[in-house]
């Protein structure tokens, strides 16, 4: 079965709306920091990205829950902490030049310890 026509959990669906809610969010904080940088209001300033790092540090989690790594060295799957992810590809790397989500991260294999692009598989329970 292809896995574009997989039927998805309600909840995973909700989750990615949130996600892209939150992103949204982040992307309006970005903004009226660099407004309010630009202003000299510093308080302004000092709110608005703060709220922006508040949500990025929830954001990243959901958006990288429940993927599993595969090694292309040794075929192991394994599971990373998500901010480790999101820091090795970037916040610009989040999407190929086709604008669908990365399928490789470099990660480096807890089982032989090579840092390689590791393939994602996504949301395997």
């Amino acid at each position: 079965m292809n896995n574009k026509n997989k039927p998805k959990n309600t909840l995973d669906t909700i989750k990615t709306y949130i996600v892209i809610a939150l992103v949204v969010l982040i992307g309006l904080g970005i903004i009226m920091s660099i407004i309010s940088a630009t202003e000299h209001y510093w308080k302004e300033f000092a709110i608005s990205l703060s709220i922006t790092i508040v949500l990025i540090v929830v954001t990243c989690p959901l958006a990288y829950e429940g993927d599993v790594y595969e090694c292309p060295k040794c075929g192991h799957k394994f599971r990373v902490n998500p901010y480790i992810v999101f820091f090795t590809n970037g916040i610009l790397r989040t999407f190929d030049f086709d604008g669908e989500p990365m399928k490789y991260a470099k990660l480096k294999c807890p089982h032989c310890h090579t840092k390689d692009w590791c393939k994602r598989h996504w949301k395997q329970r």
